[in-house]
């Protein structure tokens, strides 16, 4: 036995029309980076593909090469530092320039193969990790449009605060990526700016695309619930074992739990190899139906143990749900708000030995 994630590929369709709503004419290009979010790169992509899907969002080298051995009509977006192999130099690839030195390793590795790649300039207007700094870009703008072996395609940036629509720093950004947009009016080129939060907030600036990743699966990215949203991810785990402890008994490694009074417990086979986070111990909780039950003890690597005595069902609990479904209460926005964390840390953890079942 062992746990399941079940991915309903309705509410991800759902949940991107309901973004489609919100944009007008722009297109949308999801991010599936990290294992799709822990839904699964290779099937959702082909889900993407089969949806009037265009364009995919990936961040490293091994993403792009799975998502070409998908077989997809997709183009694949490498947001981050770009590695050219011979795996990866495919026509339906479009790399990121994000700096001066990325433009000479370019034309190296492409004279070579005599090749002429699809690339994006990423700026830097203002988040400090990748994209050129402002004053770089004029320079490395006619550097790449003399290139033999760039074909320019477009220009992106990234918000720092786009979760905070009464942040005035995301205005000095989109001033600085306004201003860059306007120097080049001539050229044919696609601009984007928004992630998910930025669609919700700032959905003015969509410009050409936008790179949707939380809220494709049904989480919201302002931290609030949005019932438009349908989660895509419901993650099960069976329960194995059912006992009943007397008040003074322990519960897991270190003896973290006593009981103080008797209890009827179960324990599920599900743990931080699994992708529970340990501060879920003695912490957090699990969900059946209308029940909500707390786990007792220290997460261990394949086990939990959780604390049935309030239950008065009458069906023999087989599954409990970690997160996500139907249930309010199971939802990620709530469990990362009671750790003071973002459900991101959640979805990305989930390790390759959970069974993916897309529904």
């Amino acid at each position: 036995m062992n746990s399941i994630v079940k991915i309903n590929l309705n509410h991800l369709i759902s949940n991107l029309n309901y973004l489609k709503s919100k944009i007008n004419s722009s297109e949308i290009c999801p991010v599936i980076k990290s294992n799709a979010y822990g839904h699964g790169a290779t099937q959702i992509a082909k889900i993407l593909d089969r949806n009037s899907i265009k364009t995919v969002c990936v961040a490293t080298k091994n993403e792009i090469i799975e998502i070409l051995k998908a077989n997809t009509k997709l183009d694949i977006f490498h947001l981050g530092k770009i590695v050219l192999c011979k795996e990866n130099m495919n026509k339906k690839v479009v790399f990121t320039i994000n700096s001066l030195e990325d433009i000479d390793y370019i034309n190296f590795k492409c004279r070579k193969e005599k090749i002429k790649i699809r690339c994006h300039i990423k700026v830097d207007t203002g988040m400090g990790r990748l994209g050129c700094k402002m004053e770089e870009f004029d320079e490395i703008f006619n550097l790449v449009i003399k290139s033999n072996h760039i074909k320019l395609e477009g220009v992106y940036s990234h918000l720092s605060c786009a979760d905070d629509k009464k942040s005035k720093y995301n205005k000095k950004q989109i001033d600085n990526f306004e201003y860059i947009i306007n120097q080049l009016k001539k050229y044919d080129l696609k601009f984007h700016l928004l992630n998910s939060a930025g669609i919700f907030n700032y959905n003015k600036y969509s410009y050409d695309y936008v790179r949707s990743g939380l809220s494709i699966y049904g989480i919201s990215p302002l931290g609030k619930l949005d019932e438009n949203l349908k989660p895509v991810m419901e993650f099960n785990a069976p329960v194995v074992l059912y006992k009943n402890i007397d008040k003074g008994d322990r519960i897991g490694y270190g003896c973290t739990f006593k009981a103080n009074k008797k209890m009827k417990i179960a324990i599920v086979q599900c743990g931080y190899a699994d992708g529970i986070p340990i501060e879920f111990s003695n912490k957090g909780y699990v969900f059946y139906n209308k029940f909500k039950f707390p786990i007792i003890g220290r997460v261990s690597m394949d086990l939990i143990c959780i604390d049935i005595t309030s239950y008065s069902g009458k069906n023999k609990i087989d599954n409990v749900i970690i997160w996500g479904g139907e249930n309010k209460n199971s939802r990620l926005e709530y469990i990362a708000d009671i750790f003071n964390t973002i459900p991101y840390i959640y979805l990305t953890g989930i390790t390759n030995r959970v069974e993916r079942i897309y529904v």
